[in-house]
């Protein structure tokens, strides 16, 4: 019993990961090749993740 009280609460928290991650790849930085220059990587995935924040409210 206490092991799956400890699975669901895991399973809790990973969904919700999940579901930020299927976010992000509605940008398709995660899934297609990234073609623009190296060191601006970072700052698209910034971008990103601040306009899914901005959109779910997840900060």
């Amino acid at each position: 019993a206490e092991d799956k009280a400890d699975n669901k609460a895991l399973s809790k928290q990973r969904i919700f990961i999940e579901h930020v991650n299927r976010r992000c790849k509605i940008f398709r930085i995660a899934k297609d090749v990234y073609r623009g220059k190296h060191k601006h990587y970072s700052l698209t995935w910034n971008l990103v993740a601040a306009l899914v924040n901005l959109r779910y409210g997840c900060i």
